[in-house]
């Protein structure tokens, strides 16, 4: 069966991947706790105001955060405002995909710049373009 992702690629997959999975327990990580969340310059570095476009609405959202800090500590952070769990988020500036583990000043984004953010639908389904 040929099947696309959200950015066209192909895969051919057989008809028994394609059943959602049941009964999954999620894991959760005991030694996060919200008071470590809370504390949003932990991670050093200078502290930038970037605009976040969100697919959903496009509506812009700023946020002020650190270069030192990660990708998905950002995602995080967004998802306190916004409500969008950081695995349904992928962020592109300049072309290029931001990886969760890569850090704000290694993407080089200063202050004022925009990050389009593609928020992954809930219920997508599967197979379908």
């Amino acid at each position: 069966m040929d099947c696309y992702d959200e950015l066209g690629n192909r895969y051919q997959l057989p008809v028994y991947c394609l059943s959602v999975p049941i009964n999954l327990v999620e894991e959760t990580n005991e030694s996060e706790s919200p008071a470590a969340e809370s504390e949003p310059w932990s991670e050093g570095g200078e502290e930038i105001t970037l605009k976040f476009r969100l697919s959903t609405c496009g509506k812009d959202t700023k946020l002020a955060i650190r270069t030192g800090e990660t990708v998905l500590t950002c995602k995080k952070r967004l998802q306190a405002v916004e409500g969008i769990d950081p695995s349904r988020q992928r962020w592109y500036f300049g072309g290029r995909l931001l990886h969760d583990k890569m850090k704000i000043e290694e993407a080089k984004l200063q202050s004022g710049f925009v990050v389009q953010v593609v928020v992954t639908p809930l219920n997508m389904p599967v197979g379908e373009n």
